[in-house]
């Protein structure tokens, strides 16, 4: 009786190369398949995670001159159109009344030719670190004289090219022999030249009006009187010129107003994370420069919240925001301590800076 003969399963082996061949594709087709679904799901729920990121850049564009960028956000258009109506018409609220001021200039005595500086001003490093998504670093300046502040205007002789262009804060700085400085108002850019000729808004320069604005276009003012008082809302030029307000410029927003934090408890995603700069003063008379670097690996920038609440710290009672952007410089004793977001150190042409001499 022969021997029945041994079995054993089947081995991919011993498989025909057709068998073995449609196997390996539909492992593939799996593999990809399962690649497919886990990169959609993680897209789409990145997408929404990053709703509040997405919001931020928007609101960032929509102060630029890249504004038209925006809705590549993909927010939506009625969330645009939300962040354009925080952005177009903030909340504006006068710091003082007109009728609460005299309408007698007090006489202010001619400053010392040589100041003693360390008295007049003090600089101090500022750095916050939130998340790894929003840190930043600038200074304060503290400028104990309030009648040593004053809004100096570009000469207008400067050229590039064969058209006027406006000043850098350096220029400004040796030109005033000032102890220190910052930009102030935006300037008129059709053609995004950067040439910051001219200024964009109110202009009071040593109580005359050299140029006037609309209040209703969303801007309010911030103005230094001739006791070295500062004040904040929105204003016409007759009123402040009746207030006897030596020097003033319009920009937006207002961040402090009578002590009062106009961002507390906000999340003002409208206005983004950009370079900043802010003016205000102390209950004591002190005016506060504050200057925040943005768009750079060593600070992100800062949101018009981290201003409003670093005048609020250093005790601002009020304060108002400034041209910020490329714009947001400082300059102490003939030295530029912010870094430009531009390629050039010396930032860039501005038509006028707040300095003090």
């Amino acid at each position: 009786m022969s021997e029945a003969p041994l079995t054993r399963s089947r081995s991919s082996k011993d498989q025909p190369p057709m068998r073995r061949s449609k196997k390996r594709k539909a492992k593939r087709r799996m593999k990809v398949m399962i690649a497919s679904i886990v990169t959609f799901v993680v897209l789409v729920a990145g997408f929404y995670l990053t709703h509040d990121l997405r919001l931020w850049l928007a609101g960032t564009l929509l102060t630029t001159q890249h504004s038209s960028w925006a809705k590549y956000t993909l927010v939506g258009e009625d969330a645009l159109n939300s962040l354009r109506a925080e952005i177009n018409n903030p909340e504006a609220i006068n710091s003082v009344s007109p009728a609460e001021i005299s309408t007698t200039p007090a006489k202010v005595d001619k400053p010392e030719e040589n100041p003693v500086q360390k008295e007049l001003t003090e600089v101090i490093p500022v750095e916050k670190n939130f998340n790894p998504a929003h840190y930043f670093k600038g200074y304060v300046m503290k400028v104990s004289d309030p009648n040593r502040v004053h809004l100096i205007q570009t000469t207008g002789n400067k050229q590039n090219r064969g058209k006027p262009r406006g000043e850098w804060i350096s220029e400004f700085s040796e030109r005033t022999n000032a102890i220190g400085g910052v930009n102030a108002s935006g300037f008129y850019d059709p053609n995004f030249m950067g040439y910051g000729s001219q200024a964009a808004g109110l202009v009071i320069v040593d109580g005359k009006l050299l140029q006037d604005y609309n209040p209703s276009n969303g801007d309010t003012v911030l103005g230094i009187d001739y006791n070295g008082k500062l004040i904040t809302g929105r204003y016409t030029s007759k009123e402040l010129l009746k207030m006897n307000i030596r020097d003033a410029m319009s920009f937006r927003p207002q961040l402090m107003v009578n002590g009062k934090n106009l961002f507390a408890g906000k999340d003002p995603i409208s206005w983004g994370i950009a370079p900043r700069t802010a003016v205000g003063q102390t209950a004591d008379g002190t005016i506060l420069f504050i200057v925040i670097d943005g768009r750079q690996k060593h600070s992100i920038g800062a949101s018009m919240k981290d201003m409003a609440d670093l005048l609020e710290e250093y005790g601002a009672v009020n304060g108002m925001a400034m041209d910020g952007g490329t714009s947001s410089m400082m300059v102490d004793k003939g030295n530029v301590l912010t870094k430009s977001a531009n390629d050039d150190p010396r930032g860039r042409w501005l038509p006028n800076a707040w300095m003090v001499y």
